[in-house]
């Protein structure tokens, strides 16, 4: 803050509490006053002052913005490098857990290879073989124990089947002694007489059941004969469903064979078509005119190259030239456009054989406008043209930076051709500047674009308006009226500044190679392959036929699959009447089933009903014998009684020894099986014995080999754990240094906050200022308003005054009402307002701390928190003067 600035202030605050000699001048209008005007700070130098803060705060700013970002990325890199130091660490740890586990299977084969006599080899193979004996001998018992086992398995099943057979017997004996009681118990009865009474009416009774049950067996049988003929009916029918689902299904079979087989010749027309589109004849056209043919030949008839450029013939080629170069349009063909040529790799022969047909087709086309024999590719030819390429290409050579033809290149390929390769000029090519673009990378070519840049190169030669030497070339002028071998390809160069066109080009240069048939430009024709490569474009009637093939294919597809949809439609109908069918025919079974268990319960009625009237007779009869005759039937009775209670007895203790003799095969299959069981263990236990004999025995055979690979063993983890450890410490010097950069930019960043805050401060205090300069014009302005009485003189001392004249106005401290001035005006004053004593304190008070702050802003700008709040406090002080003076000046403008 201005020291000035802080003294103005104090100068305007004791202004308020302190009368001065104040003198107004009249000739002037202003009042001139013995009182220092209030000062403050140039407001230019203030402007200038804030302008440089804001920069200084604003590039703090940018400054600490940076720093931070710098800091936080070395943050960043330290985390990410003191990851890595932990992940080295339990690489390292895990090396060390390694090394020591192959030093410990060291030291064991260490042990095993200081163990492996001569002797000790051949006791681990003597106990190899005598463990092979005892497991061999185990072996056997273990066989033996088995057959033991089925034996007494057999033997127990044996047993059971006694034991089931004589519980047969024992359960029929107990049931012939409770029939052969129960007919003593009658016989009894009849002795006694106890039946006689309801015999006959027991007969009845039973006749009449007899009689019913036959009518019920009737009945049942007719109804099992109606439910046997619906079920015959009702299989009939499932028979004729079935054989009609099984036809339905044999047309939808051949129904989907004719569609699969529909399908795939629609599929072989589309793949026809297709690949015929692949290879569909170019639209292009090349078209010379006949009026470009004439003047050609006029020009050549008159050997107008010697002719100059204004000659009639000359300008009607020209003309001609020009009328045929704005009817040539070049045709895009979009299956060119996908495949993808980027770099030299993709001119492959086969895109070469491609370009060199396409260019084949529009010369012959041209040379049957002017009568000229045709070119011929081949694979010589095609081989020929790249290998020109190839070589300009090697040589950096650029067309139109040179504007010649390369000749040792094109000597180079004809050398690689059988050709003849010593030419001193050009014998076989016609070249020109296809393209130039600034992209220096990939091509992003396709074969639709140097297709493109063979017409343009055609284009070129046909129609320049220069000469026609090229033309006449490409016409076969040169052929001697025999075919030629023909080839194109494209050199490719970068250069720099090419055709004007200024930066780095790459060049694309076209080269249109024709071999002559004439023997002298042959040496070697094993060399070149003249096989024609065969122009595999397909004609547009051609495509028309396969599209008008393919449409009969679809229309034979979607009748046969029409077909299929009414065949399924059919052989979902007959399914569902089969379904019908059965469902019909399992109801009729079950209610066949229903009717057969009816009769046969019928008839077992009758058969009970039967038995019952014999019984019913039988006792009619016994009752009505005499009782000799009773009494005998009761003794036949008791006798059957006992020989069945005697044939009870015996089955019963057959029943008894069969189940002894079972419980003892049990017995023995038990042990048989805990024989078993134990044979089975001491095998296992011999074959584990067998199993590490013979590890050890190949231990011993092989531990020179187990030793070696152990050592080496421990020499890779050795060299893995120094390689961790090495690892470890540079992770960790990384990350220590990473830490310690981190650190430092931290600290960087902070000290930029740090002067951020600074540089924020000082331009605070400098807009504080600002606003203290505006209070103070403020003040100013009121203060010289407040003295504008003109023509008036006043003096103060102490609180008197006096007029012009020099009389005293008051001495009372208070002023008159009217007094005249120099200039005759009259003054109305009022009455002063004296200070209360406790006004005039505050205002001293006020003036003192102003003073103190005064003395203390002189320094320069505070750098601390701590300064800046003093600052602050000084200038707050100084704006309670500043309101106090304002307050001061309103009270003086209403006296």
């Amino acid at each position: 803050m201005s020291t000035a600035l802080i003294a103005a202030g104090a100068t305007a605050i004791g202004t308020t509490a302190t009368a001065q000699a104040d003198t107004t001048n009249p000739t002037t209008n202003n009042a001139t006053t013995g009182q220092t005007q209030t000062a403050k700070t140039s407001q230019t130098e203030l402007d200038a002052n804030i302008k440089d803060a804001q920069a200084t705060v604003n590039d703090a700013k940018d400054k600490t913005g940076q720093a931070q970002t710098v800091a936080d990325a070395a943050k960043t890199a330290a985390t990410q490098s003191g990851n890595q130091a932990s992940t080295a660490q339990a690489t390292t740890t895990k090396a060390q857990t390694d090394l020591s586990t192959a030093k410990t299977a060291e030291v064991r084969a260490q042990q095993v290879a200081d163990s492996a006599t001569d002797d000790a080899i051949s006791q681990a193979q003597d106990a190899v073989t005598n463990q092979q004996n005892q497991n061999q001998q185990l072996t056997q018992t273990v066989d033996t124990a088995k057959t033991d086992v089925d034996k007494a398995g057999d033997s127990v099943n044996s047993a059971q089947t006694v034991v089931d057979q004589t519980n047969t017997d024992a359960t029929q004996a107990n049931q012939t002694v409770a029939n052969a009681q129960a007919q003593v118990d009658h016989a009894q009865d009849v002795v006694d007489g106890k039946d006689s009474a309801t015999a006959q009416q027991n007969l009845a009774t039973a006749q009449q059941d007899l009689s019913q049950a036959q009518t019920n067996v009737n009945q049942a049988n007719d109804a099992t004969k109606q439910a046997s003929q619906a079920a015959s009916d009702a299989q009939t029918k499932v028979t004729s469903a079935q054989t009609s689902v099984d036809k339905a299904n044999q047309a939808q079979s051949a129904a989907q064979q004719n569609v699969n087989t529909a399908t795939q010749a629609q599929a072989a027309a589309q793949t026809a078509l297709d690949d015929a589109s692949q290879h569909q004849a170019s639209t292009q056209t090349f078209t010379l005119g006949t009026e470009y043919v004439n003047a050609l030949k006029a020009y050549n008839d008159a050997e107008g190259y010697n002719l100059n450029s204004s000659d009639p013939i000359v300008q009607r080629l020209i003309k001609a030239s020009d009328a045929m170069s704005q009817k040539l349009k070049f045709q895009s063909n979009a299956a060119d456009k996908n495949i993808k040529i980027n770099d030299r790799q993709d001119l492959t022969p086969e895109v070469l054989s491609q370009l060199s047909t396409y260019a084949a087709q529009l010369i012959n086309s041209m040379r049957d406008e002017f009568g000229a024999p045709h070119v011929i590719v081949t694979n010589g030819s095609v081989k020929f043209a790249g290998d020109i390429a190839d070589e300009v290409t090697a040589d950096h050579w650029i067309l139109a930076v040179e504007n010649a033809h390369d000749v040792p290149a094109i000597n180079r390929a004809a050398a690689k051709s059988g050709l003849f390769s010593k030419a001193i000029a050009n014998m076989y090519e016609d070249a020109a500047l296809a393209k130039a673009t600034s992209n220096l990378g990939q091509w992003n070519l396709t074969l639709d674009d140097f297709k493109q840049l063979v017409f343009v190169s055609l284009k070129s030669f046909m129609a320049n308006d220069e000469e026609w030497s090229h033309a006449n070339s490409i016409l076969g002028k040169t052929a001697h009226g025999e075919e030629q071998y023909f080839g194109v390809s494209f050199s490719t160069s970068i250069g720099e500044n090419v055709s004007s066109v200024p930066g780095k080009t790459l060049n694309f240069d076209s080269h249109f190679a024709f071999v002559p048939q004439d023997s002298p430009y042959w040496v070697d024709e094993s060399k070149f392959d003249k096989t024609a490569i065969k122009n595999e474009t397909v004609s547009a009637d051609e495509i028309k036929q396969l599209e008008s093939n393919l449409a009969t294919k679809k229309t034979v597809t979607n009748t046969a699959k029409t077909a299929l949809a009414t065949t399924k439609t059919n052989t979902t109908k007959a399914q569902n009447a089969l379904t019908a069918a059965k469902t019909a025919l399992a109801t009729a079974k079950q209610q066949q089933t229903s009717a057969q268990t009816a009769l046969t319960n019928a008839q077992a009625a009758v058969k009970t009903a039967t038995a019952a009237v014999a019984a019913a007779q039988k006792a009619i009869d016994e009752t009505s014998a005499s009782d000799t005759t009773k009494q005998q039937a009761l003794n036949d009775a008791k006798a059957a009684l006992k020989a069945a209670q005697a044939v009870q007895s015996q089955k019963q203790a057959s029943l008894t020894a069969a189940k002894a003799k079972l419980a003892t095969a049990n017995q023995v299959l038990a042990q048989a099986k805990a024989k078993l069981a134990s044979a089975e263990a001491a095998l296992k236990a011999g074959q584990q014995a067998l199993a590490n004999k013979k590890a050890y025995l190949d231990s011993l055979t092989h531990a020179d080999a187990n030793l070696a690979a152990a050592k080496q063993a421990v020499v890779d983890a050795q060299t893995a754990y120094d390689q961790a450890v090495q690892a470890l410490k540079a992770a960790q010097t990384t990350a220590d240094s990473d830490a310690a950069t981190y650190q430092q930019l931290q600290q960087a960043a902070d000290a930029a906050k740090q002067v951020l805050v600074a540089a924020q401060a000082k331009l605070d205090q400098l807009l504080q200022t600002k606003a203290l300069n505006d209070a103070i014009d403020r003040t100013n302005q009121e203060t010289n308003q407040s003295k504008s009485a003109q023509g008036e003189r006043v003096t103060n001392t102490e609180y008197d005054a006096t007029n012009g004249s020099g009389a005293a106005l008051n001495t009372k401290h208070a002023l008159g009402t009217e007094h005249d001035t120099t200039s005759g005006n009259t003054v109305t004053l009022k009455t002063y307002r004296a200070l209360s004593t406790e006004q005039a304190t505050t205002l001293q008070r006020r003036k003192a701390a102003m003073a103190a702050a005064a003395t203390k802003s002189t320094s320069t700008l505070p750098q601390t928190d701590e300064t800046a709040g003093r600052t602050a406090s000084v200038l707050g002080l100084m704006m309670i003067g500043l309101v106090g003076l304002l307050g001061a000046t309103k009270r003086r403008k209403r006296i």
